[in-house]
């Protein structure tokens, strides 16, 4: 079963850069930001800048719908619509094109409908529990998109919800291409979404002290600079449609990339620090290179996982150092959450959206406001856009917890 090859078939993305991944493909190209101050809520006492998806209107879902699901869910369907229209599926699964038991759902959400706890808890101190709803739990659950994005669909294979903080849904895209591999499935819905912005939740990162306050909003993030001060949370949804490369020739799909390798592990180390070495990251890029026959040399460009924050800036740099070297032709690196900010769990599907573009099209995004480099990162950080001719762009991701994903996409020459 391993000579089973994943592609990717489909792509979708609602973001603040944009509410379809072609807009957001052209805001990260062109090095265009999302961020701008939050519209959601009151932010007294917080930093203001966010990445908040605006003018969101879903097609393909009815007021009643929409009013029984989580925000969240509402961008994970728009996003996987994007995606199976663009893989050649309409509606609900035709089992003469594929079996619906050989297509599942990996997607995850670690956030939950923290609106929609929001809205509960308000409600149970107003009117005690005959006030809470009925749709509470469905809509709160982290695992509500999974199993919509099914439903809507009529997808029964593997379905669920991989939470690992920040890596989650870097680690659904390389577990659902595992489920191909070894034959479990011949398509997944891969990616995540969240929808985090709360005062509640701002609230808590700031109190890690996480959160960037510079401003103007446009400029708060800006990984692995010398002067960066935090991170801006954002929100959105990013699927990928995967597939078994025999079943999409068969089929006639337009192939975009493939994914061709993987690696996870776990710094086993701190709650919320990462390890100060980097070994554990750079112990999953090997393993993502090993699965694909790969070599360092060979990888042209790396979407970092680029927070903008001190410590993790610094400890995936090292890590990329360790693995890549420090040869100045190592590979270029844009960190995209410059422009789009950290969407927790739809971050690693963000990553992959835009590794998949810069193969497709030679582009690589700059990081924006890279203007002084931090003699601890020594990274060949592209501060504008690029030019880049690669068969391999890497992805990595860091969680909370030490968890770590690496993804290494391969450019599609068939």
């Amino acid at each position: 079963m391993m000579d089973r090859r994943v592609v990717i078939t489909g792509m979708g993305a609602v973001s603040c850069a944009g509410n379809d991944a072609s807009a957001l493909w052209r805001s990260l190209a062109s090095g265009r930001s999302g961020l701008g101050r939050c519209t959601l809520f009151d932010t007294a006492g917080l930093p203001s800048a966010v990445g908040e998806v605006r003018d969101f209107a879903p097609a393909g879902v009815t007021p009643k719908e929409a009013r029984r699901m989580a925000r969240a869910a509402l961008f994970a369907a728009a996003a996987a619509d994007e995606a199976m229209a663009q893989a050649g599926f309409a509606g609900k699964l035709d089992p003469r094109i594929a079996d619906p038991f050989r297509f599942g759902v990996l997607f995850s959400n670690s956030a939950g409908g923290l609106a929609e706890y929001d809205r509960a808890a308000g409600q149970l101190a107003g009117r005690g529990p005959g006030g809470v709803s009925a749709f509470f739990i469905p809509t709160f659950i982290s695992n509500g998109p999974a199993g919509t994005l099914a439903i809507r669909r009529g997808l029964r294979g593997p379905n669920f919800n991989p939470v690992s903080a920040c890596a989650s849904s870097a680690h659904a895209i390389g577990e659902a291409a595992w489920m191909i591999r070894r034959g479990d499935a011949d398509l997944m819905l891969a990616g995540g979404a969240e929808a985090c912005l709360t005062r509640l939740m701002m609230s808590g990162f700031h109190a890690l002290t996480a959160l960037s306050p510079i401003e103007p909003p446009e400029r708060a993030c800006r990984p692995f600079d010398l002067h960066r001060e935090g991170f801006v949370m954002a929100e959105g949804a990013g699927v990928l449609v995967l597939e078994e490369r025999e079943h999409a020739r068969r089929r006639g799909a337009a192939i975009l990339a493939e994914v061709a390798g993987y690696g996870a592990s776990c710094d086993a180390c701190h709650i919320t620090a990462p390890a100060p070495d980097g070994s554990g990251l750079a112990y999953a890029i090997r393993r993502a290179l090993a699965m694909a026959n790969c070599t360092p040399a060979e990888v042209g460009a790396v979407i970092a996982h680029g927070t903008g924050t001190v410590v993790n800036d610094r400890v995936e740099a090292a890590a990329i150092r360790t693995v890549f070297g420090a040869d100045p032709a190592a590979p270029k690196v844009s960190a995209i959450k410059s422009m789009i900010g950290h969407a927790l769990s739809a971050s690693g599907a963000f990553s992959a959206l835009a590794a998949v573009q810069v193969l497709r099209t030679g582009v690589l995004p700059p990081t924006l406001h890279y203007e002084t480099p931090d003699p601890a990162c020594p990274l060949a950080v592209s501060a504008v856009p690029e030019s880049v001719d690669t068969r391999f762009v890497l992805t990595d991701n860091l969680g909370f917890g030490g968890h770590n994903a690496a993804l290494l996409f391969r450019r599609w020459d068939d």
